[in-house]
């Protein structure tokens, strides 16, 4: 046992000697591999470096041969876009001056227009302006001629014919004008004169006074002052129409009568300031017209009258009718007739210019044929003075 112990102990040893041998042996070759291939560099390393130089200076020649290509193309790049561009701004400059000789040209006919409406502004303003003091000495003199109630009472009964002279009216025919009533129970300034003899009474009333106290009044208080006293005079107005005798249907009148105030400032002034007067007149039967309301108001009276006119004409209407159709049905037998005759005559007349005109003629052709075959001269025997030779009687085929 022990013999068999310190053979593997010798074995181990052995084994042991041998590995360190051979590590020993391969830690030589390397450093001689080492030794070698530090000798190989050393040997190398100046070619390496010559190498390297010449790599660096051919590619040191192509990158600046590159660079030199690629700037040139970015240079005529840049100066195609540099020309472009300034083509482009010489153009837009040449817009640019051309529309600022357009904008001077219309700056100096705005200038010249400019003049020109200033001085015309200035003539219609000084026109104007007299037109103005003309107005108001024209004012002046219409309130100083309209201070007098009997001067507005003619200058309103004007106004109203004016208007009745728009809306066809006719003194006389459609109306009467300061007519006393029948039992003295008025005297109407205008009557309008209905179908089935009724009458529509207007009255001109033009409460001036107050309305130009108040145009003239200096402050506040005046003006409501002229303006209560206004309201009040025209209400006043409405009383009187309604205490006279103008509504009275026993007498031929209608339910209604008419108060014409013949300005519409005043007339808008009254709705303005007290709209329950034309609301209190109505309830009494009172209707206040201004010009262009009584225009309409007068429409519609002419055309009821027409109505109711035609509409008492119309059996007079029918007769015409019927007597026109009966006279039309003999128009229309009397043109037959001669129709008929004309046929007629149209046809004798297409005989003898046919049948009978070719029957002479083909008697005349027979004669002259009989006439060569005689030997007859016709314009011979005229000049002659002789009668023609008498022709042997001739058989109709």
């Amino acid at each position: 046992m022990e013999i068999a112990v310190g053979v593997l102990v010798v074995l181990v040893v052995v084994l042991a000697a041998g590995l360190l041998m051979q590590r020993r042996a391969a830690a030589r070759r390397d450093e001689a591999q080492s030794a070698a291939a530090a000798d190989l560099l050393a040997t190398l390393r100046p070619e390496l470096a010559s190498l390297q130089q010449q790599a660096l200076q051919q590619n040191n020649a192509q990158f600046m041969a590159l660079a030199k290509t690629q700037l040139g193309a970015e240079t005529a790049r840049g100066e195609e876009q540099l020309r472009a561009r300034g083509e482009a701004i010489e153009k837009g400059l040449t817009r640019v001056g051309e529309t600022l000789d357009s904008m001077k040209k219309f700056v100096r006919e705005v200038d010249a227009e400019r003049g020109k409406s200033i001085t015309e502004l200035k003539t219609l303003t000084e026109a104007g302006h007299r037109t103005m003091q003309d107005l108001g000495a024209e004012t002046a003199r219409l309130q100083r001629a309209l201070s007098g109630g009997q001067t507005r009472g003619q200058w309103g009964e004007r106004m109203a014919e004016d208007v009745l002279r728009v809306a066809g009216m006719l003194e006389g025919l459609n109306y009467r004008k300061n007519r006393q009533l029948e039992g003295g129970g008025g005297r109407p300034d205008y009557t309008f004169l209905l179908p089935q003899d009724r009458v529509l009474h207007m009255d001109v009333k033009f409460p001036l006074a107050g309305y130009l106290r108040y145009l003239e009044a200096g402050s506040e208080a005046d003006r409501e002052t002229a303006t209560s006293d206004f309201l009040r005079d025209v209400r006043q107005r409405v009383r009187e129409v309604t205490t006279r005798d103008y509504i009275d249907p026993t007498a031929g009148t209608l339910d209604y009568v008419l108060v014409f105030i013949p300005n519409e400032q005043v007339y808008g002034f009254i709705h303005q300031h007290d709209a329950t007067i034309a609301q209190s007149a109505l309830e009494r039967r009172v209707v206040l017209c201004s010009p262009l309301t009584l225009f309409a108001v007068l429409a519609v009276i002419r055309q009821s009258v027409e109505s109711v006119r035609l509409e008492e004409h119309a059996h007079e209407i029918l007769a015409a009718l019927d007597a026109f159709q009966r006279e039309w049905g003999k128009y229309q037998d009397a043109v037959e007739t001669v129709g008929r005759r004309i046929t007629s005559a149209q046809n004798a007349y297409g005989d003898l210019s046919g049948t009978r005109t070719r029957q002479l003629e083909r008697q005349l052709d027979m004669v002259k044929q009989l006439r060569a075959q005689t030997g007859i001269d016709a314009d011979a025997e005229l000049a002659s003075g002789d009668a023609p030779a008498e022709l042997p009687a001739r058989v109709d085929p």
